[in-house]
């Protein structure tokens, strides 16, 4: 599903605006978006958790130079969905 069908399908669902439901899909984005590079976590129960990361620093290999180098330690952001959903994707 692509955002645009996302909004149409809340919109009816909702009875509001495809414009409203667009709003609502791009505030909530940048919410997260804000959130997570503040370094927080964010968890909507029932549905989705973002949480704040951190690989290790490790030795990488350069395949076109054959060198192994040192790569940094990097933060990124796991995005975990909740049961009912995983349950849905089971069935």
């Amino acid at each position: 599903m692509k955002k645009n069908e996302l909004v149409k399908e809340i919109s009816e669902r909702t009875n509001l605006t495809r414009i409203e439901c667009e709003k609502v899909i791009n505030a909530f984005r940048d919410i997260v978006i804000e959130t997570v590079s503040n370094g927080e976590d964010i968890m909507i129960k029932g549905f989705v958790s973002f949480e704040i990361t951190e690989r290790k620093g490790r030795d990488g290999y350069n395949p076109y130079t054959g060198k192994i180098q040192k790569l940094a330690p990097v933060k990124t952001v796991k995005c975990k969905v909740s049961k009912p959903i995983k349950d849905a994707v089971k069935q």
